[in-house]
């Protein structure tokens, strides 16, 4: 019996594939007012944040050069609990994070009042989660697991914004942007038992990373009709472009009784890799009082048919003789986020700002091909103010988000911790943020 818990114990920490994407579409907004609101500004005139959320309303922007920049600090607590087993992998971080860098130029081409170049980091995943079991104090056999996974996903867009407008209320727009992708997951795990009648010990590593070059496009179209403006945008799926690197390490060794039962390393280098985001279509909606102004946005993704992102060849281990196969299925279902919000206009040049959006995850809870660590919807609410002084305009904002799920028992870690009788597993996800951003105009 004992064997068998460290064997699952084992299981549930190796059994994170690699967590190929983030499930989530909503974790990170951007811009200065753009952010404060949530990223639910589709159907409004805000700020250079446009250039992703909704590129038509950009040509209503007024011509002359301008630089807006943000900085958002940001703190996460990512866990997941087998409580009855005193086993938690947990992962804490604390980073700046620059949401968007932007420049609105005054270049007329086509039409258009001016051109924008743009920055942001679409994905930006760090988790370093650890944990360890062992038996408590005088058991007749003693046991120890200790764990770890780190995983980092970065996706940085950089992009070109063009917009025109048809008289002075219709408006379209496109923005072109090349993706940079870069993955790595790495996990390490060791066990080890003693008692009367068994001992043994075993070590197991994994490491995989890629890159990924794509295009992808976001196009809009914008409606001020004051005292209601209404937005729609598409952004269609990713096109890769090339990837530089895709590369495996794996081992295990396991002894029990003196025996060598398992001993296999393998390293490939030169994989072909791929990353894929699906096609999304978003609808706004503004209503404009004399000192309020309400926002509401609406954004539905596609999902994703099953793919492999990095597919290493199989090959034999030393002990057993027999084929390694391992890699990683990656699949998302459709999804529709909803964001409200709220702006306050409190003096000629201050407003306060509130907002509350749902981030849905888009893996459903009961599907065994779960491979995300955060599996689970996420809510949102910020709140911040704005001021001018002289042609400058300065933001200032925090946000807190999260969820949680008890008594999880679907994805890989739930589905081997979940064959002991009475284990409960609980996730849960933690976020809180401040945000400092500036638009300078010239």
């Amino acid at each position: 019996m004992l064997i068998r818990i460290i064997t699952i114990l084992a299981l549930a920490v190796i059994a994170h594939p690699l967590v190929a994407q983030d499930s989530h579409y909503w974790t990170n907004q951007y811009g200065t007012e753009s952010w404060l609101l949530g990223g639910a500004v589709v159907g409004s005139r805000t700020d250079l944040a446009s250039t992703y959320y909704n590129p038509a309303s950009l040509a209503f922007y007024p011509d002359t050069t301008a630089l807006q920049t943000a900085i958002s600090f940001n703190w996460s607590r990512t866990a997941i609990e087998a409580k009855d087993l005193d086993l938690e992998l947990r992962s804490g971080s604390s980073a700046p994070l620059p949401t968007l860098v932007s420049v609105n130029l005054p270049i007329k081409l086509f039409g258009s009042r001016s051109l924008q170049l743009s920055f942001l980091k679409r994905t930006n995943v760090r988790m370093n989660l650890n944990g360890i079991a062992y038996s408590p104090a005088g058991a007749d056999t003693n046991y120890v697991v200790t764990g770890s996974i780190i995983r980092e996903l970065f996706d940085s867009w950089f992009g070109i914004t063009w917009s025109r407008s048809f008289g002075k209320e219709h408006a379209i727009g496109i923005t072109g942007y090349f993706s940079a992708v870069a993955s790595t997951y790495s996990s390490a795990l060791t066990t080890g038992i003693s008692g009367p009648n068994t001992s043994g010990a075993s070590s197991h590593t994994d490491y995989q990373t890629y890159d990924n070059i794509r295009f992808l496009a976001k196009a809009g179209y914008f409606y001020d009709g004051r005292p209601i403006s209404l937005g729609l945008s598409l952004t269609t799926p990713s096109l890769k472009l090339f990837n530089t690197f895709g590369e495996v390490r794996t081992s295990q060794t396991s002894i029990i009784n003196d025996s060598v039962v398992t001993l296999y390393g393998n390293r490939q280098t030169g994989l072909e890799a791929q990353y894929k985001t699906p096609l999304s279509i978003a609808f706004g909606a503004t209503w404009y009082a004399p000192k309020t102004t309400l926002f509401l946005t609406v954004e539905w993704f596609d999902g994703l048919d099953s793919y492999t992102p990095l597919q290493p060849e199989p090959f034999t281990g030393t002990i057993p003789a027999t084929t390694v196969i391992y890699g990683t299925t990656v699949k998302r279902y459709g999804i529709a986020n909803v964001g409200l919000a709220m702006r306050q206009q409190m003096t000629a040049t201050t407003s306060l700002y509130v907002s509350l959006i749902r981030d849905g995850s888009s893996l459903k809870a009961e599907d065994e091909a779960d491979e995300a660590i955060v599996n689970y919807d996420l809510y949102h609410a910020t709140l911040g103010w704005q001021f001018t002084i002289d042609k400058t305009v300065i933001t200032a904002g925090g946000i807190v988000g999260g969820g949680f799920v008890d008594d999880a028992s679907s994805s890989s870690f739930d589905q081997f911790v979940g064959l002991l009788s009475g284990v409960q597993i609980n996730r849960y996800f933690l976020r809180i943020g401040a945000l400092i951003g500036i638009v300078a105009r010239f």
